[in-house]
């Protein structure tokens, strides 16, 4: 049974990630070594991380560098063969490890994810919750399709560690769209695998100040960023691809302006990728 490590990084959510911590702790695979690392917190995440077990690294302000370089260091500090993250806000359903390692050693797999309940939180209170399950084109090659998919979210993701080390790690210097940018890295590796299930809670809270999903100006310069970092393979694609890549793109600003109140922008950007989509389905009718 090999070691899995279970990196959570927080900062100030220490009711949120005391119940991530729960839902690491109470995973039915056995062998796993739970990492918080704390990013500056001053809520008292501190008292409560030393009364329990595992292990706690505390990021002081002045070294704070954000979400991926939390994320780096929790790697380097981790001793398990694979290892697997979770966002503070999240949380893990009690066989996901279990699972996706059953299915990883099947095979020759760097990575593997899994599907999620989507825990949508309204502006009023109300609490939606939906479970989306990987598309049958997020597994297998995707060397190519991965600049045109976002198949998993990081706290999905089980990954061989030494395969992280070799891609990098982390970019520390994005700070949206961390998981799309690593899998595009990893993609050119080895195929992916996913359990075909939803086995994590992602929580959307439009509430949520410190939420990045929240920040659109943020992130569509981080989308160029991405872009500018991997020339060499959006160019490669070819023109009904380039459609597909537009086509994320564009419902990814429609969803992060709903999510900031920008409603016009959203209403913008929905019809033209409605219009894409169904540019889309009629050209994959005709070659069916």
């Amino acid at each position: 049974m090999k070691l899995v490590s279970a990196i959570i990084t927080t900062h100030n959510r220490k009711s949120l990630l005391a119940k991530a911590i729960n839902s690491v702790l109470t995973q039915t695979y056995s062998k796993i070594e739970l990492i918080v690392v704390d990013d500056a917190s001053d809520d008292g995440t501190d008292l409560m991380c030393l009364s329990l077990p595992l292990k706690y690294i505390y990021i002081p302000k002045e070294e704070s560098c954000g979400g991926n370089h939390a994320r780096n260091i929790g790697i380097m500090n981790a001793m398990g063969y694979y290892v697997a993250f979770l966002d503070d806000d999240d949380q893990w359903l009690p066989e996901k490890i279990e699972k996706q390692i059953l299915l990883m050693e099947k095979g020759d797999y760097e990575l593997v994810h899994c599907g999620k309940y989507v825990e949508n939180i309204s502006s009023n209170g109300k609490i939606k919750r939906i479970a989306l399950l990987p598309n049958p084109l997020d597994g297998g090659w995707l060397n190519r399709r991965i600049l045109y998919r976002i198949c998993c979210t990081t706290t999905n993701i089980l990954v061989k560690r030494q395969a992280l080390i070799d891609i990098g790690m982390f970019d520390e210097n994005i700070r949206f769209w961390q998981e799309y940018e690593l899998s595009i890295r990893l993609a050119q590796r080895k195929p992916f695998v996913y359990v075909n299930e939803p086995l994590s809670i992602y929580r959307v809270d439009r509430n949520d100040a410190q939420r990045l999903t929240n920040k659109y100006f943020e992130w569509k310069n981080t989308v160029k960023q991405i872009y500018n970092k991997h020339e060499n393979l959006y160019k490669q694609m070819a023109w009904l691809e380039k459609v597909h890549y537009r086509g994320l793109i564009l419902f990814d600003s429609a969803y992060r302006c709903k999510n900031a109140g920008l409603y016009y922008k959203a209403i913008y950007y929905y019809t033209q990728w409605f219009l894409i989509n169904i540019f889309l389905k009629i050209i994959d009718n005709k070659n069916t």
